[in-house]
């Protein structure tokens, strides 16, 4: 299966004034979800859907509770998930300050997710390219 891409436009903060610039983007094509998961492990194991919806849904728990724990999730020839924040940096000679609230200066929180290298190398290697249309090229 094809990895679909779309030609659009972005800009060069160091290009040159006036100049348009454009770039290959992967295109979703639709959602693989928790259901479609599930259904897929029944049929291609002796488990039933019920043991799969139930061991997909703890596994769901605990990677929650974990990551809220500071710890990062290695999902075995898949990736590891790790929770970050996005902060604004400050001057160093604040922290000693008794008011001193780090929290304020946190403005968000996200989950990295990277992916096992064997996975990496395989979807580079099996990957073939499909361009959906663009604006850009009407």
């Amino acid at each position: 299966m094809p990895v679909t891409y779309q030609i659009v436009g972005c800009s060069n903060p160091r290009g040159a004034e006036g100049v348009d610039y454009a770039t290959n983007r992967a295109v979703k094509t639709g959602d693989y979800d928790f259901k479609g998961l599930c259904e897929d492990i029944q049929f291609a194991t002796t488990v039933t859907k019920a043991d799969v919806i139930a061991v997909l849904t703890a596994a769901k728990e605990f990677i929650k509770t974990h990551l809220l724990q500071g710890q990062r999730i290695v999902l075995e020839e898949l990736g590891a998930l790790q929770v970050n924040l996005k902060s604004k940096c400050f001057a160093q000679s604040v922290i000693p300050v008794e008011s001193f609230e780090p929290a304020s200066y946190i403005k968000g929180v996200g989950i990295n997710f990277r992916a096992d290298a064997d996975l990496l190398k395989y979807v580079r290697a099996n990957r073939s390219l499909k361009r959906v249309p663009s604006e850009l090229l009407a």
